[in-house]
This record gives C-alpha cells, sequence and structure tokens, in this order.
C-alpha cells in the first residue's frame, strides 16, 4: 500500500500567495492539495499553478459567511437559506473549475431541529451540485472545543444526516483530530 499526502494551504504555507502555496506543496513532495477558501484568488492563478505542479484539488469549503460576526459556515443556519445556497454554488461553481473532487459544505453555529431541516435542505441543493459537476459534497463534524456551537459535532449526527438524506453524493470528512478532541479513543 502506498501512502499518499495532501497538503491543507489553509494550514501550510500560509504566508505565501495561494498559487506560490501550491508551487512549495509540489517541492515539499507532497500529492494533492486542499484549501480552505479560495475564492479572494482569481481561478486563472490557481488553475496554472495546479496545471504547472499536477497536483490534484481534492476539495474547498464553502464560505463561511461573517467571520467577523462569528460565522462558521451557514448551512444549517435558519434565516440564512438563500446565503448558504449562494455560498454552495459558489463553492461548486470555483471547484469545478479548478478541478476539485470535493466541497465541504460547512454548517455553520445553530442547534434544534429547525436548523437540522434547514441544513438538510442546503445538504440537498449541494448534492445536486455535486451531482452535475461529478464532485462530492462533503460534511465535517466539528469539535466543540474548537468549534463551540457548530451545528455538526459528532460522527453519528453525522452518519445519520447522510442516512437521512439518502444521496450517494453526500459523504462524512472524517478528520481524526476532531474525533479524538470531541469523542476520544479514535484507536
Amino acid at each position: 500500500m502506498t501512502m499518499r499526502f495532501s497538503a491543507n494551504l489553509g494550514f501550510l504555507w500560509t504566508d505565501l500567495p495561494l498559487p506560490e502555496a501550491v508551487r512549495a506543496a509540489a517541492r515539499a513532495g507532497f500529492d494533492a492539495v486542499e484549501l480552505h477558501w479560495p475564492y479572494a484568488v482569481p481561478l486563472p492563478q490557481l488553475t496554472a499553478a495546479l496545471e504547472e505542479t499536477g497536483l490534484p484539488l481534492l476539495g474547498l469549503n464553502t464560505d463561511r459567511g461573517d467571520v467577523e460576526a462569528g460565522d462558521q459556515g451557514l448551512s444549517a443556519v435558519p434565516g440564512r437559506q438563500a446565503e448558504a445556497k449562494a455560498a454552495i454554488d459558489q463553492a461548486f461553481d470555483y471547484g469545478a473549475a479548478a478541478g476539485a473532487r470535493a466541497v465541504h459544505v460547512m454548517a455553520g453555529k445553530a442547534e434544534g431541529t429547525a436548523a437540522r431541516g434547514v441544513f438538510l435542505d442546503n445538504l440537498a441543493h449541494a448534492c445536486d451540485r455535486a451531482a452535475s459537476a461529478g464532485m462530492t459534497a462533503l460534511i465535517e463534524p466539528l469539535n466543540p472545543r474548537d468549534a463551540p456551537g457548530y451545528f455538526l459535532n459528532r460522527q453519528e449526527q453525522a452518519a445519520e444526516i447522510i442516512e437521512a438524506l439518502g444521496r450517494p453524493e453526500l459523504k462524512i470528512m472524517f478528520d481524526v483530530y476532531h474525533v479524538q478532541v470531541a469523542q476520544g479513543d479514535v484507536l
């Protein structure tokens, strides 16, 4: 079995412009890259760096919303469905044009049955976009210590949402760090 490694450019080489960070990942021997929020970078600059290095883009996140106001995604936030769908569309448009394989649909800070219903509706929209682009929609539980109030915070909750939606385009992005902090005993 050959292990392959992806550089998360939301954490690595953050002092460099994104196209240069892609090139740095290639020089460091990574096999792929993933991004958080690349939307301020003109798409041709990113795609040129990806083509030059031959690194595939595994995925990117939907926009978080107003970070200064505490937003950490919008897709489960009641009353912000239009903004969430616009963020989903932006991510799939940008991601598809850049050759990304997946979009992480960020739930945001919310709780309760209304939030669950909004999340399911927005995820159905994301799955429609994923299906038409040949991509995957991802959800990722974030631990409550680092992301207090984040709607999706347990693996079982993510699995239940995937089962309830019943769409093959929707998958869990399993982050060992978040699982260990939130639920412990990963091994």
